[in-house]
């Protein structure tokens, strides 16, 4: 087995013909359907059924599929490390995060990135906490960041990057110019909360018990920038991080009100795979990020506590 025939094979799944795939590949279709056939008898198994129409994965194939990717991801990984060593970093780095968080850090990130290490390209995937723990968790993103939600991360190295601020956010003014709210006023407003097993649902049913004051949930509006425009238009009323509607504050669209006795805060932490080499690169993204934070936390824009000051 080769890497060529790894890319071959791949590259036949991805047409669902040999005759597609050796254009695309600008080979000779017989010398594409050898090297596959040499790949079957080395692996003792059909990876394709051929019919009138064309090829598909058998069983075995689309088994074999999964490896061939990570496979060749990885040998992209060990190529890029290697680059490195000569002091230029280069190929993809996916990093995950939450919807709130790629709204603060996504543009900064970018920026000192393509300044510091042109050649590296920033993967960015967004999802709910657990959607993004199962991206580091699957080694489908070299470093995530991740929320306080509750569930195990034994295969996760983590370390607190923020322990952020929830905020009440409204289109509506509030208590004569004061900037706090009580948390047992939240009881007076529809408060649009995810579910117990994403982190914001999670954290607020922990507040509730502890404080054993029952808040006035509804369930979101679709994604998070649905609900800040349904909130930007007077119809709900929020509980999020500022990283999440700074920008809307900023603009007079929403104004947010610090949650007091108690205040409600959440862990955010940078994540990495704990079975998986990190790349050194991984690592100079992770201070950039750090920095950003702090940046961002000096600023307002991030309302918390850093680190040290815990």
């Amino acid at each position: 087995m080769n890497i060529k025939q790894l890319k071959y094979f791949l590259t036949i799944a991805e047409c669902s013909s040999i005759a597609s795939a050796a254009r695309k590949l600008k080979i000779a279709q017989p010398a594409l359907s050898l090297q596959i056939s040499k790949l079957e008898h080395e692996l003792k198994t059909v990876l394709f059924s051929r019919g009138s129409k064309g090829v598909r994965l058998t069983e075995s194939g689309n088994i074999f599929k999964s490896h061939a990717h990570l496979m060749l991801a990885q040998l992209d990984k060990a190529i890029a490390d290697l680059s490195e060593l000569e002091g230029s970093p280069k190929g993809t780095i996916v990093i995950a995060m939450n919807q709130a968080t790629d709204n603060l850090l996504a543009l900064p990130l970018c920026r000192a990135v393509e300044r510091k290490y042109p050649g590296i390209d920033l993967d960015l995937r967004t999802g709910l906490s657990y959607e993004v723990v199962n991206m580091i968790n699957r080694g489908e993103a070299d470093l995530a960041i991740i929320y306080e939600d509750g569930q195990k991360t034994e295969n996760i190295n983590k370390e607190l990057l923020i322990k952020e601020n929830l905020l009440f956010a409204t289109k509506s003014k509030h208590n004569g110019g004061k900037n706090t709210i009580g948390y047992k006023d939240l009881c007076q407003y529809e408060l649009v909360i995810t579910s117990e097993k994403e982190s914001q649902g999670y954290i607020i049913e922990n507040y509730e018990k502890s404080t054993g004051i029952k808040l006035n949930k509804r369930r979101p509006y679709g994604q998070l920038l649905t609900s800040l425009r349904f909130a930007c238009e007077g119809y709900c009323h929020l509980l999020l991080p500022s990283s999440a509607f700074y920008h809307l504050e900023e603009s007079g669209l929403l104004n947010s009100f610090k949650v007091i006795e108690p205040e409600i805060y959440r862990n955010v932490y940078i994540a990495v795979n704990a079975n998986r080499p990190v790349r050194n690169i991984s690592l100079e993204i992770i201070k950039i990020i750090k920095s950003l934070t702090k940046q961002a936390n000096n600023d307002g824009i991030w309302q918390g506590c850093l680190p040290s000051d815990s």
